[in-house]
C-alpha cells in the first residue's frame, strides 16, 4: 500500500510540475520584437532632442550646439547625392533660413519598390532629427535653374554659413507625435537594430 501511495504521489508531483510549466509557457508574454526595440530606441532619441532651437542661435553660436541632438523643420528645396537643403518658413520660425541636412542613404522616392506610403522630395514638409555639425557653405550654383525660378522669392545667396545637421530620422511634418519615420539613417539602424 505504501508503495502504491508513493507512486501515486510521485506521479501527481510530476504531473503538477509539467502542468505548471505548460501553463507558464502558454500564458507567458513574449518579449518585444526587434522592430519594437528599434522603434523604442528611435523614440528615445527623438524625446531627448532639443526641439525649439532658434535659427540665428545656430548661426551665431555654432560651437555651443555642436554635436547636440536637435530637431528642425521646413520644406525640402533641393536634393543632392548625400545631402539636401531644407528651407524653414519665416512664419513658423520668425527668421527664414536654410539648413543643410547630411544623409547616408537615399530618401524614399515615389518610384521605389515596394512603393513607400510617403516619399520625400522637393516640396515635402518634414521634421528632421539629427546631430548638429556646425556651419557649412553651399555653392548657390548647385541650385537648379528650375528651383531658382520656382522659388524666386528666396535669396539663394544666403547659402553661406548654413547650419548643418547629420540626419538621423525624418518624419512627415503632420506626424506631431513622431511615431512613423519616413527615413532613418543607416548608421542609426546598424547601431540599434540587432
Amino acid at each position: 500500500m505504501n508503495k502504491l501511495f508513493f507512486y501515486i504521489l510521485i506521479t501527481l508531483i510530476i504531473v503538477h510540475f509539467c502542468a505548471c510549466s505548460l501553463l507558464n509557457y502558454l500564458f507567458e508574454e513574449p518579449g518585444p520584437s526587434e522592430e519594437e526595440v528599434f522603434l523604442r530606441r528611435l523614440q528615445t532619441f527623438t524625446q531627448t532632442t532639443l526641439f525649439n532651437v532658434d535659427y540665428n542661435a545656430l548661426r551665431l553660436n555654432p560651437d555651443s550646439f555642436k554635436e547636440n541632438k536637435i530637431r528642425v523643420f521646413g520644406v525640402v528645396i533641393q536634393e543632392f547625392n548625400n545631402d539636401f537643403i531644407l528651407f524653414t518658413n519665416p512664419f513658423e520660425d520668425n527668421e527664414y533660413g536654410f539648413y543643410r541636412i547630411l544623409i547616408d542613404s537615399p530618401l524614399p522616392k515615389s518610384g521605389d519598390y515596394p512603393k513607400p506610403l510617403k516619399y520625400i522630395g522637393r516640396g515635402s514638409e518634414i521634421s528632421v532629427f539629427g546631430i548638429y555639425k556646425g556651419l557649412t557653405t553651399i555653392n548657390p550654383e548647385r541650385i537648379s535653374q528650375e528651383n531658382k525660378v520656382l522659388n524666386s522669392h528666396i535669396d539663394f545667396r544666403r547659402l553661406k554659413d548654413v547650419p548643418t545637421i547629420e540626419g538621423v530620422a525624418i518624419f512627415d511634418r503632420s506626424d506631431g507625435r513622431f511615431e512613423r519615420p519616413l527615413w532613418v539613417s543607416q548608421k542609426f539602424i546598424s547601431e540599434n537594430y540587432k
